[in-house]
């Protein structure tokens, strides 16, 4: 389930307000260090497990392969240059490590932003640690808004 939903059904399950906060912050920070984790995994093992899939499969099926790939390259239409998700990621990838970080928990997946975090900005150091203070305080933001602001809260 999406991240920034969880306060929306908590509050209409009759959760508490600890009730909810409490396990959606120990699960967002429990699945984002795990896909941080693991997309090391994910990235190091792409970079090897082409090369030895490409040496045990037969020689004619790699050709059928590489002749599909051609006849797409010469039969695809020329498409947008810029679809808005693109022009999202470079502002994104301008912004850097904290605009990553920051959009995690609400506009982008806790996968997506773990594996992002991980490709990127691996070798800075509390790049976990300040994801994590930001989901838990963006967890803690948004059942906020949910449980006390009556204009927000779901009737």
């Amino acid at each position: 389930m999406k991240y920034f939903y969880t306060p929306i059904f908590a509050y209409f399950a009759g959760l508490g307000f600890w009730e909810s906060v409490i396990p959606m912050v120990i699960g967002g920070s429990t699945s984002f260090s795990f896909f941080y984790y693991i997309s090391r995994f994910v990235v190091i093992s792409t970079k090897y497990v082409k090369p030895a899939i490409r040496k045990v499969t037969p020689g004619t099926w790699l050709d059928k392969y590489d002749e599909r790939k051609e006849q797409k390259k010469l039969n695809k239409k020329p498409g947008k240059k810029f679809t808005r998700r693109n022009k999202m990621l470079v502002r994104m990838r301008r912004m850097g490590m904290w605009a990553i970080i920051f959009t995690t928990p609400v506009l982008l997946s806790l996968p997506v932003g773990a594996f992002l975090l991980r490709k990127y900005y691996h070798l800075r150091k509390g790049v976990v640690i300040f994801a994590i203070l930001v989901i838990i305080l963006e967890g803690f933001l948004m059942c906020m808004l949910i449980w006390n602001v009556p204009s927000v809260r779901p009737e």
